[in-house]
């Protein structure tokens, strides 16, 4: 009998041998692409880190060499010299960090000639700063092909972020594939004999907590990583506030040297003019009765001189902006809309005492550059702009009857700069078709504090 259930139990011997051994191999085989899927997401993760890295320099290049321009202060040429000798060790690592392939051999390409040619472009900016001054700043071809790089550099870098982002997201998904196979065959453990269950059971229990230590080993590695990346990041945005904050200062000064010129156009210009008027016409009274044609020709160039100084103060620096106020100035400039379109304009703007100067000189600018496009595109026959203030916020609407939007690229350099100019402002701009037909330009300004109360 003995003899007879030696084969029985050498064979549950063995089976149970068999399946804790096919088991025990899953489950290693299971955690060594558990840590291969990890290392793929820990690469993952390290590549964006290098990617915003590279971002920052850039960042830094952009506003020190930008600082320098505005201010002619050495101390700005510190980040920027410092950006521009460590991007191309940054460089160097990511294109090292990230994997070859089809999809982002073509982007890093792009990336590195958008690279090479801010740097070039940074180069001639500085060079031309120390040459001729401050009449760099009145280059503003500069700032725009600077600006189009530094935005084309920005959205190559988002495509590499979101390759990585979907490697670590097929990272995980094997992960969670591999964790689900191998619950299943820890499931299958417990039918083991009754003879290695003992044995079995400790080998599971050994397994688990190496697994535990590999995943607890992780999670702090994921901790670190992401806390790397949120203290990155942190110091991206303020990077960004103070590019943000250059441009209000750069705006401002362009304003203040346009309110220089007119003042020069209108005092210099208009004050030569109206002299040459009052010479011209006392030789009349001089000549007189004895009439000579050449004087009233002196005379209608010099009232047209006049008037050509006076229109040019206006484009340079409305007075009735700064005189009587942004309503003032709107209804002025609508009459000049409706005297060189042929045009009906409606104006009805209230509440602009609340707004900031700046506010104001924004909004005036956005309705300039919306009044300009109707001139140019729109063939309306009506124009309605309205202005009031809602709650905490105050919003400037321009609509035509115009043909409407029609295919307006989203990124023309009209609407690019109204834009902006909100944005500065510190609102929202709203472009598309009208109730009706035609065109709305919308602008949402936040009211100051003192407002607000």
């Amino acid at each position: 009998m003995r003899f007879t259930s030696f084969p029985l139990a050498a064979g549950l011997l063995l089976t149970g041998c068999v399946a804790f051994l096919a088991t025990a191999y899953g489950e290693h085989r299971s955690l060594g692409e558990l840590v291969a899927g990890n290392a793929q997401r820990v690469q993952a993760l390290q590549t964006q880190l290098q990617l915003r890295r590279l971002g920052s320099l850039l960042i830094d290049l952009e506003s020190g060499q930008r600082g320098f321009l505005i201010t002619g202060q050495v101390a700005f040429l510190a980040p920027y010299e410092s950006a521009r000798q460590e991007l191309a060790q940054a460089y160097t690592q990511l294109t090292a960090a990230l994997p070859p392939s089809a999809e982002t051999a073509p982007t890093l390409e792009r990336l590195d000639d958008f690279i090479r040619q801010r740097i070039e472009q940074a180069e001639k900016n500085v060079e031309r700063r120390w040459q001729i001054g401050e009449a760099a700043l009145k280059d503003l071809s500069a700032y725009v092909n600077g600006k189009r790089l530094m935005d084309d550099i920005r959205a190559e870098l988002a495509l590499l972020e979101r390759h990585q982002s979907r490697m670590i997201e097929d990272a995980e998904r094997r992960n969670l594939a591999v964790q689900q196979r191998t619950a299943l065959l820890s499931a299958v453990l417990p039918l083991v004999g009754v003879l290695l269950i003992g044995g079995a059971m400790l080998a599971l229990v050994l397994e688990r907590r190496q697994r535990d230590r590999a995943e607890t080993a992780l999670r702090e590695a994921n901790t670190h990583l992401e806390s790397a990346v949120a203290a990155r990041t942190a110091d991206l945005q303020a990077a960004l506030s103070r590019i943000q904050s250059f441009a209000v200062e750069l705006d401002r000064s362009i304003e203040a040297e346009r309110a220089r010129l007119a003042r020069e156009v209108h005092d210099q210009l208009g004050q030569l003019g109206t002299a040459s008027k009052m010479l011209v016409l006392a030789l009349r009274r001089k000549l007189a009765p004895a009439k000579e044609e050449l004087i009233d020709e002196l005379l209608a160039m010099t009232d047209e001189s006049i008037a050509a100084a006076r229109q040019i103060s206006a484009a340079l620096r409305p007075p009735l902006l700064d005189d009587l106020g942004l309503a003032a100035a709107i209804g002025h400039y609508a009459k000049g809309l409706a005297r060189q379109g042929e045009l009906a304009v409606e104006v009805e703007v209230d509440d602009e005492q609340l707004l900031s100067p700046e506010q104001r000189n924004q909004l005036f600018r956005i309705l300039q550059e919306a009044g300009t496009n109707v001139l140019r595109h729109a063939q309306a026959g009506r124009l309605n702009i309205a202005g009031r203030a809602a709650g905490r916020h105050y919003t400037l609407e321009i609509r035509d009857n115009g043909n409407g939007p029609g295919s307006v690229r989203a990124d023309a350099s009209g609407l690019r700069n109204m834009r902006e100019r909100a944005a500065l402002a510190g609102g929202r701009f709203e472009f598309g078709p009208a109730p009706g037909g035609g065109t709305r330009v919308a602008v949402h300004l936040p009211l100051p504090a003192e407002a607000q109360a």
